[in-house]
């Protein structure tokens, strides 16, 4: 049965908050272009101390076909290493979740994602990345640009429905680390267009490893 477009909406409201768990780019140098590999490292090398962390998010959505109306959404996002990514997010249904979950975070596209550069941008400094799903997935690729620029993150995804998002993050330093403060998400889906700016609020970083060490949740 063709999925309604509501569904759909909702599958494609739930990949916005994978901005939470996107980390900056670091400054790029100007020796001789690194493989990917290294790139994802350099990528994630300010965060790979993260463990865990929560964070409650507002979104503001507004959905452009014939007319435009908004939605406000709200909830919790979370990450669990090495790969766990849950959220609680008021009216996005478990479809729109496990698309998130696929998408991902600069410390799991490794094991998710088969990358390679494909791109440097010349004077500007920085790189572009391109990965394809390693297992079956809603996503058919992705590309990431890496800049040396203003700290700010841009990534695009491609779904198998048509659907695109197109999303740059702006972040903020939260105990040493580097995370969302704000971002932007232009979505498209059979005829409409959807913006989504999503705030994030005060992070609770590490507190699982915490929790663990002092007995008062099980072993990871």
């Amino acid at each position: 049965m063709q999925e309604s477009a509501s569904r759909q909406i909702g599958r494609l409201l739930g990949t916005i908050t994978c901005a939470g768990t996107l980390g900056a780019f670091p400054a790029t140098s100007t020796a001789p272009t690194p493989a990917a590999s290294q790139i994802l490292a350099r990528i994630a090398q300010r965060d790979a101390a993260i463990e865990s962390y929560t964070v409650p998010v507002q979104i503001k959505v507004s959905i452009h076909k014939l007319f435009t109306f908004h939605i406000a959404l709200g909830g919790t996002q979370k990450y669990l290493e090495p790969a766990a990514v849950t959220m609680d997010v008021r009216r996005i249904p478990v479809q729109g979740r496990k698309l998130f979950a696929e998408i991902g975070t600069p410390l799991t596209w490794p094991r998710q994602y088969d990358l390679r550069l494909v791109a440097t941008n010349g004077a500007a400094g920085g790189y572009e990345l391109e990965g394809v799903p390693k297992q079956p997935s809603d996503i058919v690729r992705m590309v990431v640009d890496a800049a040396d620029q203003d700290g700010r993150l841009h990534a695009r995804w491609w779904m198998r429905t048509g659907s695109t998002i197109d999303m740059l993050v702006t972040e903020q330093t939260i105990s040493g680390y580097e995370l969302p403060a704000h971002a932007d998400a232009e979505l498209t889906l059979k005829g409409m267009k959807i913006h989504a700016a999503i705030d994030y609020g005060a992070y609770t970083v590490n507190e699982a490893k915490v929790a663990t060490r002092t007995g008062t949740s099980g072993a990871k």
